[in-house]
């Protein structure tokens, strides 16, 4: 999947998840707040939202290529796991 259609899938998902939570908000909760707390709530969900959304467009415009840090971080774990199971089974055959 390209960077651009990925993005765009991400920008659709946060919207649907923006609209989500603030209609169930404005259905559910808001009775039981003044306007003020419900600014409050509605920027505290909206802040909580960009940063993760920021996030998620930060990996996915990192991930351009196939040597991102999320790859090497995984090869390299993968890495580790294999050693440790090449370890352990050179010990029980020793």
């Amino acid at each position: 999947m390209s960077d651009d259609r990925m993005k765009r899938l991400l920008i659709e998902q946060r919207r649907r998840m923006v609209a989500t939570i603030l209609g169930h908000a404005e259905r559910e909760v808001y009775a039981y707040l003044s306007p003020e707390e419900q600014r409050a709530f509605r920027k505290k969900v909206l802040d909580a939202l960009d940063a993760y959304h920021c996030l998620m467009l930060d990996i996915v415009g990192a991930s351009h290529d196939e040597n991102t840090l999320i790859e090497a971080e995984t090869l390299e774990l993968l890495r580790d796991v294999r050693d440790e199971l090449r370890n352990r089974r050179e010990e029980s055959v020793a």
